[in-house]
């Protein structure tokens, strides 16, 4: 959580990561996804949790927001930029996908599908 709520740093106008189902979601995701992806994904999340212990002396979900933030800048300019990048993704998908959330954006995907079934069904598609 300590890293999503990182990533997409919500304002206080949207809710905090532990509001959404966004956790949830990446344990679903996790459970559903090939088992080496999955180890490969945890894996990363837990170094990403202990690294920081040397240069900040504390795991990476203890530190204050702004350190965790500056940890993942320097990330995405080092050498597993493309990991960062990769959890960085994950992250937005599983805190945006949140139904909730989106509908408080000004999505909403049930009414999207509604009109998309009134609209096949109106030319006479399938």
């Amino acid at each position: 959580m300590a890293f999503t709520d990182t990533v997409v740093a919500p304002d206080p106008v949207l809710p905090p990561v532990e509001s959404t189902d966004a956790v949830r979601f990446f344990e679903s995701w996790l459970e559903r996804a090939p088992k080496v992806n999955a180890i490969a994904l945890r894996a990363a999340l837990r170094l990403l949790d202990m690294a920081t212990v040397v240069s900040h002396r504390r795991r990476f979900h203890k530190l204050p927001e702004q350190d965790r933030a500056a940890v993942l800048r320097s990330m995405e300019k080092g050498r597993i930029r493309q990991a960062a990048k990769a959890l960085k993704g994950i992250s937005f998908l599983c805190y945006y996908g949140d139904d909730y959330l989106m509908k408080r954006l000004g999505y909403d995907a049930d009414a999207n599908v509604a009109r998309a079934r009134e609209l096949r069904t109106a030319e006479g598609r399938p």
